[in-house]
């Protein structure tokens, strides 16, 4: 990749809340440096990073993830593209504030996307997205107050592209017949024309299972969807489907989704 090594980064426990993540990058390194510290770690694949998709035409334009140290209760990581450091993510259990890096400005949009959970879920949060000069800059708020994420991520260019998310929202309903049992099925009945829907273009017959974990209002915090078949964005779909669903609170479950044609 061409990099050249740095020392280390990890920062001083009262520089944590407002130091490690600026706009000119992450603590010791600037924006487009090939600079790699030399105690990081390739990302784990199992580790979702929220606002992470990217567009790339070959191999080489996959970037590359890696993970640096942290202080006990943050994970950190680094997206070198074509050698230079473009993107960065703060993951953290206790609350970030995206305040310092936006200017307390008013965010383009607010809402619910998945992100990091936990034993193979996803977790809705509540995320606001800003631009800032040639960077987005994204803060993500785990519903059960678990993790907290802030993105900040360069603005495409002809070399490497981004691709932002939007808030989850049901796809409709497209007309699709499908069965559903579980025991969610009486809190989903009014929602499974949606969830039919969500796998339109897939091969049939396909059968796909919903496991949920609520809140303590009754709205889903996690999710783990299953497809027989692979179907694109399936997670997103499922998520912005079951957006409505109340069940009991703090209670988990499953669906069964089984669609013929």
């Amino acid at each position: 990749m061409g990099f050249s090594l740095v020392g280390g980064t990890s920062a001083r426990a009262e520089e944590v809340v407002w130091g490690w993540l600026t706009l000119s990058g992450p603590e010791g390194l600037a924006w487009g440096t090939d600079s790699v510290p030399f105690d990081s770690v390739p990302r784990r694949r199992d580790m979702l990073l929220i606002d992470s998709d990217y567009l790339g035409a070959n191999k080489a334009d996959r970037p590359d993830d890696l993970e640096i140290p942290a202080p006990q209760g943050e994970r950190r990581f680094l997206r070198y593209a074509h050698g230079a450091l473009v993107d960065a993510w703060w993951v953290s259990e206790q609350k970030l504030e995206a305040g310092p890096l936006v200017g307390w400005a008013k965010p383009e949009w607010t809402g619910i996307i998945l992100g990091p959970g936990e034993d193979g879920y996803l977790a809705y949060g509540t995320a606001s997205s800003w631009t800032v000069g040639n960077r987005t800059i994204l803060h993500w708020r785990d519903k059960a107050g678990k993790h907290d994420v802030i993105a900040a991520r360069a603005i495409p260019d002809t070399r490497y592209g981004t691709t932002r998310p939007a808030p989850l929202k049901p796809r409709g309903d497209t007309g699709a017949k499908a069965s559903i049992k579980g025991s969610f099925k009486q809190a989903a009945k009014s929602l499974r024309g949606d969830l039919a829907s969500c796998l339109d273009g897939t091969r049939m017959p396909v059968e796909m299972t919903i496991q949920l974990r609520l809140d303590g209002r009754g709205s889903p915090s996690r999710i783990k969807v299953d497809s027989e078949q692979p179907v694109f964005s399936l997670d997103d779909c499922v998520a912005g489907a079951l957006l409505a669903l109340q069940g009991a609170p703090g209670s988990s479950g499953d669906l069964i989704v089984f669609r013929m044609k």
